[in-house]
């Protein structure tokens, strides 16, 4: 999936899942499983370029979701993030809730309460310390993939 210049994407899967993806995004949708009440649900995505925002529903909840990016591989469980970068970083992740794993060959960090974030200087830094991020760059980074 990928968008245009001036153009933004919102999908639902059928497990409900949503992402939405800003102008000049590309995401891969490598794998994707679902079956009501199955034990090998899993979802595989590569976001190749821009920004994403996800909403993981009931694969994440019953099964395994990866997201990877060029800079570093993200392990959903039952979770809404955002992702993308911001502030001159390779890729910053703030979590709204759920849980999130954020790793790379330079090390990991893991998001575990609502308003943390992590960010990666370059793809090979390592994830930055977890700290809560101020409402300016909240609103910042969600306003990314906010329909207009």
């Amino acid at each position: 999936l990928q968008t245009g210049a001036n153009a933004s994407l919102g999908v639902t899967f059928d497990d409900e899942t949503t992402l939405s993806l800003t102008a000049n995004a590309r995401i891969v949708v490598n794998e994707f499983v679902y079956e009501e009440g199955g034990k090998g649900n899993t979802a595989v995505f590569n976001i190749a370029r821009g920004t994403v925002a996800f909403v993981a529903s009931l694969v994440a909840k019953t099964g395994d979701m990866t997201i990877s990016t060029p800079t570093a591989t993200l392990g959903i469980r039952g979770t809404e993030f955002w992702g993308g970068p911001i502030d001159d970083q390779a890729l910053g992740v703030f979590l709204i809730e759920g849980a999130v794993r954020v790793s790379n060959r330079a090390g990991a960090q893991t998001l575990n309460r609502p308003g943390q974030g992590t960010n990666i200087a370059t793809s090979d830094a390592a994830p930055g310390p977890v700290t809560f991020w101020p409402p300016d760059k909240v609103r910042r980074a969600i306003a990314t993939v906010t329909f207009q």
